[in-house]
């Protein structure tokens, strides 16, 4: 009896299918039409706390930062039914300085997001030839240290912050969209998250389910912002030019050359071990 009872275990823990995504406005076109508390159950979390949720089991399959992929304790596999990526300006992952940027010697950078303090990382050093020390910023609170940090002199913001607490562009005349640097940098798009999963882990029809997701509501985007621009306080148009046109969610071949291409950048300036090769789930 008892191995009939372990197999229902099994198949009810299968069942129960669970997802872990940000919060952020730029997700709803992966995410829109799955429930919190349906099945799959959706677990939101910042995105630099998502690979914590993976690594851990709480979750089946995150979309999780993609420099993430290098820097997990365990072995990942990227599973390409949907990201979060650009081609071109990103507009919510944005440095902002007081000073030229050739003269920042410091970044208060947004704990939000792993994956872009690596990006900035990158271009200042291949774009402008400096590499200045970043600062840990919890740019909700304006906490750096354990102490309040207002206006810092230079300092990276991610997602609906950057539209809805932008800091003004005369005090910060001096500014960089992280995507639209990446392009002119290597004509290539740029990856911010993709959905993960553990290596070897039994997904079921959870990545054809996620793909359907993406594609369906890739034709009713401004259904979506009218649904939630209002409370992440976007206003419409700009969130129907950011959805509809700004982002990319699809991750294929070019993409995934540019994962590898940013590893490899990030992999000469030691942030992380590029030689881990990417494991892609088919």
């Amino acid at each position: 009896m008892q191995p009939a009872r372990s197999t229902r275990q099994t198949q009810t823990r299968r069942t129960l299918r669970r997802v872990g995504c940000v919060s952020y406005l730029n997700a709803k076109p992966l995410i829109d039409g799955l429930e919190p508390t349906g099945d799959p159950r959706v677990r939101f979390d910042v995105p630099s706390r998502l690979l914590e949720d993976l690594e851990s089991g709480d979750v089946d399959i995150a979309l999780c930062p993609v420099i993430d992929f290098f820097r997990s304790r365990v072995p990942l596999e990227i599973v390409p039914v949907g990201g979060i990526g650009c081609n071109g300006p990103t507009l919510t992952v944005r440095l902002y300085s007081r000073t030229p940027i050739e003269q920042i010697t410091a970044v208060h950078a947004d704990t939000d997001s792993h994956t872009s303090v690596a990006l900035l990382k990158v271009i200042l050093d291949q774009q402008h030839n400096i590499r200045p020390t970043f600062i840990d910023y919890n740019a909700r609170e304006n906490v750096a240290g354990n102490r309040i940090v207002h206006q810092p002199s230079a300092m990276m913001l991610i997602g609906d912050k950057v539209v809805t607490d932008s800091p003004p562009a005369v005090t910060y005349p001096h500014q960089i969209d992280l995507g639209e640097a990446w392009h002119r940098l290597t004509g290539m798009p740029f990856v911010f998250a993709v959905w993960m999963c553990r290596r070897g882990a039994d997904l079921g029809d959870l990545p054809a389910l996620l793909d359907r997701r993406r594609i369906d509501n890739a034709r009713r985007i401004a259904e979506i912002v009218d649904r939630y621009a209002p409370s992440h306080r976007w206003p419409r148009d700009l969130a129907l030019e950011y959805l509809g046109r700004l982002l990319r969610y699809e991750v294929g071949r070019p993409e995934l050359a540019a994962v590898e291409r940013f590893a490899s950048l990030a992999g000469r300036l030691g942030i992380i071990d590029s030689s881990q090769p990417l494991h892609i789930r088919v």
